[in-house]
């Protein structure tokens, strides 16, 4: 039965600048484009849920500022606290 192959296999000599993909190749590149499209198609949907207010730029502009303030005067407040361990901290 090796003889056999082997003598089939002499006979079939494959040119190399006719082998092709074929059907495997095909169904894989169809594959990752039909996955491509129903992925960009859940990614559209999922991305019109999302609603977010954009405001005018001055407000944009202010709101960093008045978080920076707002956290500036946080920060004491967070410093005069007793800590929960019960320990001093300012004591020498």
């Amino acid at each position: 039965m090796t003889a056999a192959v082997a003598l089939l296999a002499a006979d079939a000599q494959i040119a190399r600048d006719t082998v092709t993909p074929g059907v495997l190749g095909f169904l894989a590149c169809a594959f990752v484009g039909f996955s491509l499209y129903f992925l960009m198609k859940n990614m559209r949907k999922q991305m019109a849920r999302i609603d977010f207010d954009e405001g005018p730029a001055e407000a944009r502009a202010e709101r960093p500022a008045a978080e920076a303030s707002a956290a500036g005067s946080a920060a004491p407040e967070a410093e005069s606290r007793p800590s929960s361990d019960g320990g001093d901290r300012g004591a020498a």
